[in-house]
């Protein structure tokens, strides 16, 4: 997996190679199990790529992750979109009912998964891990 993933996609894409897409990738595969808004996005680029990157170019590479299925994009219930990269099997995800943030979780039964297969992704509704405690 890794970066591998998208020097794959841009080459067959045809689309040239860019510093600003590869650190927006890299952003993405930093966060690890968090989704990324856009605003989120752009405040880790800023600490770690020295060139101002605008909203259309943050938008339009993420959109290119999208349709090469790199990275999936999930709404919270206000619409407000979150980005995250893919793996192997269909992401599972949590919003939370009460303070509307999502997150990653390992619900992956197998027998789910099976009947799932062609699935990008999977949410669920729930309180997620801080409501939980609180």
């Amino acid at each position: 997996m890794g970066i591998n993933r998208l020097y794959q996609c841009i080459e067959s894409r045809k689309i040239n190679q860019s510093q600003a897409r590869e650190t927006i990738y890299r952003v993405l595969m930093d966060a690890e199990d968090e989704c990324l808004t856009v605003s989120r996005i752009l405040e880790e680029l800023s600490s770690v790529y020295s060139k101002k990157v605008s909203l259309n170019t943050v938008y339009r590479h993420l959109n290119l992750f999208v349709s090469c299925k790199l990275a999936v994009m999930i709404q919270d219930d206000f619409k407000k979109a979150y980005y995250c990269l893919t793996g192997e099997k269909p992401l599972t995800f949590i919003i939370c009912t009460k303070c509307n943030s999502i997150e990653k979780c390992s619900f992956n039964p197998s027998h789910l998964i099976d009947n799932l297969e062609s699935s990008d992704f999977i949410a669920l509704h729930k309180k997620c891990s801080k409501c939980r405690n609180k």
